[in-house]
């Protein structure tokens, strides 16, 4: 028998539940609730197969103005990780090893991509970056 929407989206949520989870947040609660409710509906249906999702943060965007005016405010050029602890301390987000590792790779990611479109690589070990 074929799955419906339902039992789709329960197992979607789950996944993303477990992807939390392996985030380090504490959502066990959460977890055995989804699993009740979807055994509710489908019996047989066989949780261990749900992979996890990875959690998609929001207000990523944000981050690339917090850089570019930290690359402004500062005037010369900058490492992604220096660009990350400003956008982290003008955020008000701690600065733990999680947080600073996951914006940091953001960092390098936008700023590779903006290359050339008013951000310029300044260097190659480690990358500085600047605004032109």
């Amino acid at each position: 028998m074929a799955e419906n929407q339902l039992i789709i989206g329960l197992k979607r949520q789950y996944g993303k539940t477990l992807g939390f989870i392996g985030a380090g947040e504490d959502r066990a609660d959460d977890l055995a609730h989804l699993a009740a409710v979807i055994r509710m509906f489908a019996p047989d249906a066989d949780l261990d197969a749900v992979r996890p999702i990875r959690p998609y943060r929001e207000n990523r965007e944000a981050w690339l103005r917090d850089a570019l005016t930290a690359l402004r405010r500062e005037g010369e050029p900058m490492t992604a990780r220096d660009i990350a602890k400003r956008v982290l301390t003008s955020r008000g987000v701690a600065l733990t090893r999680p947080n600073l590792q996951r914006v940091e790779c953001s960092m390098h990611a936008v700023l590779e991509r903006l290359e050339g479109c008013g951000v310029v690589r300044v260097g190659d070990a480690p990358k500085r970056w600047a605004v032109e």
